[in-house]
Order: C-alpha cells, then structure tokens, then sequence
C-alpha cells in the first residue's frame, strides 16, 4: 500500500513551484527527421517517473510491515455477565462455568439492588446444591452478615436446610428435613432465642402442624391437619384455657364453623358459620342461654337478620336489613350500607306478633300486619301509611283473608304507630373474623352453592 509520503510528493510535484508546472514553452518542429521532445511531453514523463518512484517505495514499506491489519474479537472466558432487565430486583449477575465452553454453571453470584449479594450453588447436572445471601457491606466492618443459605435435595426444589439471619445477626428461622421427609420450621422472636412458630410440612408441600408462642413461651395457638386435610385451629387465652376452635373441612361444598369462649375456656360465647355466600352466627350469655343471632347473604345487595332473644333466650324482636356495596366514588373503595326493611315482634315460640315494615329511608314506617292468632298469614289487622309515616287506613281480615272492615284517616288526622326507637337501632358486636382460608378450591364450571 503507498505510503502517505508518496501522496504528498506527488502533490508537491503537481504544485505551481514546479518548473515545468510554472511556464508554457512552445513546442520545436522536428528536425532532421526525428522529432525534438517538447515541454509538456517531458512534464508529462517527468511525472510519471515521479510516480513509479512512489509506488516502488510504497510498496517496499508495505511488504515490509505486519500483514494481519484485522483486530480479534474476544474469546469466550468462564465467567459470564447478564444483565436482567430494570423492571428486576437485580444489579447484575455474575455466572461462573467450569471452562468457557461448558453450558452448565458451577456459581452464580448476583448483587441485587438493595446492596444484598447472593451466591447459588450448582452440582454437575446443573441442579442447586446450595445458596447462600449476605447483607449490605456495613462501613468499618470486613465480614458481612449471613442473610439466609439453605442446602437442596439432589433435584434443587427442596430444602434439606435452610437458615435466616437478621440484620443485627439475630436468628429469624431454622428449618431441617427430618428422616420421615416432612420439613421442620422454627421462627424466632426479635431476640432469636425465644420460639415463636413451630411448623411442620409434608413433604409434599401441605401443612400438617403449627404451634405459635407469646414471648413468655405460652402458646398462643395450636393447628392440626389430618389425614383427610380437616384443619382444626386451637387457640388460647394468656393463661392457657380455650379461647376459640376452628374447624376447617378440606371440601369446598362443605362451611367453616367456630366456637368461641368465655374467659373461663368453657362456656361458649359465641358460634360462628361461614358458607360461601354467607355468615351465620349466635352470640350466649356464660349461663348458655341465646342472647343474639344474627345472619348475612353476602353478595352486590343481599341481606342481614339480627333476632334479639329475652333472658331465657326467648326470640322476642327480628331485624331485617337490605345490604348493598357501592365503590365511594371519592375513594374507589367499596362501601357497605345497612338500610331496615322490617322489625317482627315475637313470640316465645318465634311467632310474627307484629311486622313493621319501612320506606326506602331505613326509618319511615310505611306498613304493619298484626296477625291474629301470632304467626298468621291471613287472619288479622292490616295497616298502610302515608308517605310521612302516618296511619292512612286499618283493613280486619278474617281466616280467608278477606277485609272484614276497614277504617280510613286524614293526614291532618296524624296517627303514628307507636313502637320504640330501640327497633331502628341495629345490634353492634365485636366484627367476625374472616375464615381461614381453604386448599380446596371448586372445580371449574361449578355453580352450585354449598
């Protein structure tokens, strides 16, 4: 390849100092019968032997350096990067093979962005043999604190072991597969000594035990699955007596019950019953007799009954209510409303002694039946209202249930039905828990209700 100095000669020579370059001579005749060279000829070979002399020099300086002008990509190397994605909890990650030709890894070792660095471990066939993480570096000190590390089955799924540690060193959790294959789990309070949770786990992944602890070491709640997948939870006042059981069927068809007792860990104060679509429960005094009922459909708009029972647990007056959920168009969350359809004064038997129906307001009384006897559907007194609430007409209807008389008022007459205003209170009671949650889970195109 001709060197640059060539080209700059050449230029040179082709530059108005040039003598032949600077002046036009003219051109001779020829003579004696061989032409005479005029100036532009010679300029011309001049030239020309200028640049024979330049490619000769270029060639011999280009012969005479290296021949590979090309720049080798890099090889492959043992330890690769990847760099997941940003919408990842990952710095970067460092992958180490066993040599730069192999797919399978030895390590792994990845940074994350919180400042914790984790390794993971690999056996020959590329299964997790281990792993292990750290917490941030903290300034001043060289060795940094264990977060977790756990020890694999020979698949890499499992655990054989594994251990987690808090920022200040402190044990979190230890767990162990014991020789029967079910997993042990033990958490630690904040001191990591005392035992707050006590698990074991089937080797197939389902619980089968749970005791979790106060800080004073009594228990707090006790957990049991058996071989059926039945689950029945247990748990305890302070002083160790029953506060509450749970019973948990593992088939979707079949609801949820709770019993839940008085300080004493024997008399029961309250039931509880949880289908899928709805909650029934009753409330005792200690002496065992009924004090509260009370039920709800749960649905966009369903309904909720409150019976209250008398001292002997006699119903005497039911509470019925139209629920509806609405989204808060403030907040966007949903908002249950409780709105009183009609109150029924009872018997001791739980027979209708009188029905007071309501308007859409939940209070304006717009109805009443009095059957005669209790718990007639047609034999009694019949009332209906103005829209102020006030008496319009009394219809007597015999056992057919045909208006026997009828009485009619003004609204100036104003007549009011009277009963207490204790009726358009609604019953206020501790909130019922949610339900544990089930396993089993209904099949697909399943639309009957438990």
């Amino acid at each position: 390849m001709p060197s640059l100095r060539g080209f700059v000669l050449f230029r040179e020579i082709c530059s108005a100092d040039f003598p032949f370059a600077a002046r036009d001579y003219p051109t001779p005749d020829v003579q004696g019968g061989r032409p005479t060279w005029s100036y532009p000829m010679k300029r011309i070979l001049t030239i020309l032997g200028v640049l024979v002399a330049v490619f000769a020099i270029g060639t011999f300086v280009y012969t005479s350096l290296p021949q590979d002008w090309s720049v080798p990509f890099p090889g492959k190397t043992a330890v690769r990067v990847h760099a997941p994605p940003a919408s990842t909890q990952e710095d970067i990650r460092y992958i180490t093979y066993p040599d730069k030709d192999s797919r399978i890894p030895i390590e792994e070792q990845i940074e994350y962005k919180n400042g914790v660095t984790g390794y993971i471990f690999y056996r020959p066939n590329g299964t997790i043999r281990e792993t292990t993480e750290y917490w941030p570096a903290v300034e001043g000190i060289a060795q940094r604190q264990l977060k977790s590390g756990s020890l694999r089955t020979d698949d890499g799924a499992n655990f054989l072991s594994d251990r987690t540690f808090r920022k200040d060193g402190t044990r979190e959790r230890e767990g162990k597969r014991l020789r029967d294959g079910t997993y042990q789990i033990d958490m630690y309070f904040a001191d990591g000594t005392k035992l707050e949770r006590h698990q074991l786990v089937s080797a197939t992944g389902k619980p089968l035990l749970e005791q979790v602890y106060r800080e004073d070491g009594s228990m707090k709640s006790f957990t049991q699955v058996d071989s059926t997948g039945k689950m029945i939870i247990t748990t305890y006042f302070a002083d160790g007596k029953t506060e509450s059981q749970i019973v948990v069927s593992p088939n979707y068809w079949e609801n949820t019950t709770a019993t839940y007792y008085y300080p004493d860990g024997v008399s029961i104060a309250r039931k509880v019953e949880w289908s899928t679509y709805s909650i029934n429960a009753d409330y005792y005094r200690q002496d065992g007799t009924k004090r509260l009922s009370y039920g709800e459909t749960i649905y966009s708009s369903g309904s909720m009954v409150w019976v209250q029972y008398d001292a002997k647990g006699k119903p005497v007056l039911k509470q019925s209510y139209r629920v509806e959920t609405k989204v808060d168009s403030a907040t966007g969350k949903s908002v249950r409303t409780y709105l009183l359809r009609s109150v029924e004064e009872l018997d001791g038997t739980g027979k209708t002694k009188r029905e007071i129906t309501f308007a859409g307001d939940g209070t304006t009384p717009n109805g009443v039946w009095i059957p005669k006897p209790p718990g007639s559907y047609w034999s009694g007194t019949r009332k209906t209202f103005y829209p102020d609430g006030s008496v319009a007409k009394v219809e007597e209807k015999n056992n057919d249930g045909d208006v026997v008389s009828t009485k009619t008022y003004a609204p100036t007459d104003n007549v009011r039905e009277n009963f207490p205003g204790s009726y358009l209170v609604r019953p206020v009671e501790d909130p019922i828990p949610a339900p544990p949650k089930k396993t089993a889970t209904p099949p697909p195109y399943y639309y009957g209700y438990p």
